[in-house]
């Protein structure tokens, strides 16, 4: 996978063991070991591994790579239906099937979608924002968006004033520095601090904006809060639960109805 330019989803270590040993202390890694297997410090042949797996096959358990061979082994599976990572999980085992002589199934995208109420979709409609800008958990976007919004002639004035200090400082320098060379220097840090000063009052323009329109940071806060809860992916995030308790069950009917049933892109829906 990796010579074709795929990330594997899982990189096995020399060592590991798709099994995990579950007894009543819990459910513990098996790693290989000299000639034998290691549960904690304690080493245990393969045969005495094998033996119990035939006599109590519950104290163990297979791990996520294993887990679609065991059950497709027990169940055949026609379709497997998933989500990105485990479609890439997927991708790693058909030869483990073949191994085993169990036939792997075919593979399909889940639906991906984003549930956006109105007000977040008018408000990314009516502002020219992405759904992708939410994501980012600062303020960084928040800040361009209110900085749009201040007057046109307000940050021509201060480039016109950025320009005339760059354009002033370069004739005040050749003054100075034909009263003493050594005041070069001091001229550049002077100019520097005026250049610096300026910035804050635009800093301080843009957050005096920010208390200003406090209506903006709310709209703003609500959407990014329902597209990108603490800055993961809806469907990350938040259980379906949250939607049917705020739209009801007829939402189900909905989205059977509204989802594309072609996979591998991710759908934005407005309810």
């Amino acid at each position: 996978m990796a010579a074709l330019g795929h990330q594997p989803q899982v990189q096995s270590a020399d060592d590991s063991v798709p099994l995990f040993y579950v007894d009543e202390t819990g459910r513990r890694a098996i790693k290989r070991h000299d000639h034998g297997y290691a549960i904690d410090e304690v080493t245990r042949p393969v045969e005495a591994l094998r033996a119990e797996a035939q006599s109590a096959p519950e104290h163990f358990s297979p791990n996520v790579l294993l887990r679609p061979l065991v059950q497709d082994s027990i169940f055949p599976t026609v379709c497997y239906v998933g989500g990105p990572s485990e479609i890439a999980y997927q991708a790693q085992l058909k030869g483990v099937y073949e191994v085993f002589g169990v036939e792997c199934p075919l593979l399909d995208s889940r639906a991906s979608a984003t549930l956006l109420d109105s007000a977040a979709a008018r408000f990314l409609d009516h502002h020219h924002l992405s759904l992708d800008a939410l994501q980012t958990q600062d303020d960084s976007v928040l800040n361009k968006l209110l900085e749009s919004l201040l007057p046109p002639t307000l940050d021509q004035a201060i480039e016109d004033t950025g320009r005339e200090i760059s354009r002033r400082a370069e004739a005040l320098k050749r003054e100075v520095t034909a009263v003493d060379p050594t005041l070069s220097g001091a001229v550049d840090s002077t100019i520097e601090r005026v250049r610096e000063t300026l910035k804050t009052l635009h800093h301080k323009i843009v957050q005096a904006t920010k208390r200003k329109d406090d209506t903006l940071r709310r709209q703003f806060t609500r959407a990014r809060a329902l597209a990108f809860p603490g800055g993961h992916p809806q469907e990350r995030a938040l259980n379906m639960v949250v939607f049917l308790n705020r739209h009801g069950m007829a939402l189900c009917d909905r989205l059977i109805e509204t989802l594309p049933l072609e996979g591998g892109w991710h759908y934005v829906l407005t309810l």
